[in-house]
């Protein structure tokens, strides 16, 4: 590769450039990826090892200059900012949206169709491994020397400093590994290591769905619905008091994907609900009045204050799914959200953004999981509706367990191990704490509008 290194030009590089991506009119635009996979085509051990990338090729070309621009009319770009050329390489450049700013979430949405492309041409490749495998290679090569990075950057109108190119070539062999560790290997998770195509389109699945929820759900007036907060933690009250009910939306749907994930069988029609106060030492604790002589709390061993604590931890892992499945069912059905939500333009955005999450298989391992659950709202709450109907004399029951356990724990407060920190019975009484906090917002009646 270095005698061809050596003989490339910057005219090479236009003339190539002009020849593979003259769709996109790369010749006046800080367009790095162009120029570097011009150089590359060039350098290329065989043209016919590289022809099979150009599709792909194409589509990460696009996406920088989707990146790049923040709008379009009559057929020219017009760049964010003319004086300083992002690096849209990496997808950094793309406009955040902004709540109030009417149709500022478009930019976004681009990029996602743009990266979302991107992902589905790389599926498209035959024998994806050996061609990215070669392209990996050539592009390696390139970075050995400073030379295909000076001739890059004379072919940009303007200051573009050919360090700027050193950057983007180990870039897009850092992408082309991580697709195709993408389409090869099974476990899939996405390391912020490499901010490229799957990172970035990830993070603006999650942006485009928040935007969205607020948009539709904060909006939502206070004399539609209000909400009963007294059982929950501090920050749903702030949020309530805000109207940011897309916060709490948000966090539920996360509760119940976390609830799907480790208990998804309690979903299952014929799938029994465990008794949560099985070991022996929860049952005696329950069943006794706790005022007679032969077992007083305060006579139980650690070990058995132990066993009360994983009942007691189990329980409140059930429960705080169980309450998010009703907080999303309630909120979603209530009297008058859906026609408000489909007058601020409906749940169809959300959910086809979703589905793409879903369908490229990309919230696995993402922060941003929950929302794949929303790639059909009514599937959800249909889904929702069956699953609380099967929770609520589980809920019901551990409430009224969980009152009985803290009345009985109450009689001890005399007890020396009471406020003891390194005790069981201590230990047990944040536990039971911590569930006071663990409730969600009851959606109610505004009877005061």
């Amino acid at each position: 590769m270095t005698s061809r290194v050596m003989d490339l030009s910057s005219v090479a590089v236009e003339e190539e450039m002009e020849r593979l991506f003259s769709e996109f009119k790369v010749y006046n635009y800080p367009c790095v990826s162009a120029r570097i996979f011009s150089a590359m085509s060039l350098l290329h051990k065989s043209s016919a090892d590289f022809t099979p990338l150009l599709p792909l090729l194409h589509s990460l070309v696009n996406a920088e200059i989707v990146s790049l621009k923040s709008k379009e009319e009559n057929n020219d770009v017009y760049f964010i900012n003319k004086k300083v050329c992002f690096s849209g390489y990496d997808y950094s450049s793309t406009m955040p949206a902004v709540d109030s700013i009417s149709g500022s979430h478009v930019d976004l949405v681009s990029s996602i169709d743009a990266l979302t492309v991107v992902l589905r041409e790389a599926m498209k490749l035959p024998r994806a491994g050996c061609y990215l495998d070669l392209a990996i290679e050539c592009l390696e090569g390139m970075r050995i020397t400073r030379d295909v990075s000076d001739v890059c950057s004379k072919t940009i109108v303007g200051y573009f400093p050919s360090s700027r190119f050193d950057k983007a070539i180990k870039h897009y062999s850092d992408e082309l590994r991580d697709i195709k560790c993408y389409l090869t290997a099974s476990r899939q998770d996405v390391s912020s290591d490499h901010i490229g195509v799957r990172y970035r389109l990830g993070d603006f699945i999650g942006r485009s769905v928040r935007f969205h929820l607020r948009q539709l759900l904060n909006s939502i007036p206070e004399s539609l619905v209000d909400f009963y907060i007294q059982d929950c933690e501090e920050r749903w009250g702030r949020a309530v008091e805000d109207r940011s009910i897309s916060s709490i939306l948000n966090f539920s749907l996360e509760k119940v994907q976390e609830f799907i994930t480790a208990s998804g069988n309690l979903f299952d029609d014929q799938e029994d609900i465990p008794s949560f106060s099985a070991k022996p030492a929860s049952t005696l604790l329950l069943s006794s009045k706790f005022m007679e002589p032969n077992k007083p709390l305060g006579k139980m061993n650690d070990a058995e204050l132990e066993e009360i604590i994983l009942d007691v931890k189990d329980a409140r892992t059930f429960l705080i799914g169980a309450r998010a499945c009703k907080f999303v069912l309630d909120l979603l059905r209530w009297p008058g959200v859906e026609e408000h939500t489909n007058t601020v333009g409906g749940w169809e955005s959300v959910e086809s953004i979703a589905q793409v999450f879903y369908d490229l298989n990309l919230y696995e391992y993402s922060e941003n999981s929950h929302f794949v659950l929303l790639r059909s709202v009514k599937d959800l709450t249909d889904m929702l509706d069956v699953a609380v109907g099967r929770f609520e004399e589980t809920i019901e029951t551990l409430e009224a367990s969980f009152r009985s356990i803290r009345r009985k724990v109450q009689l001890r407060k005399n007890d020396h191990k009471f406020r003891m920190k390194d005790s069981m019975l201590y230990a047990l009484r944040l536990c039971l704490h911590a569930e006071r906090n663990e409730g969600f917002p009851v959606p109610i009646a505004n009877y005061h509008n």
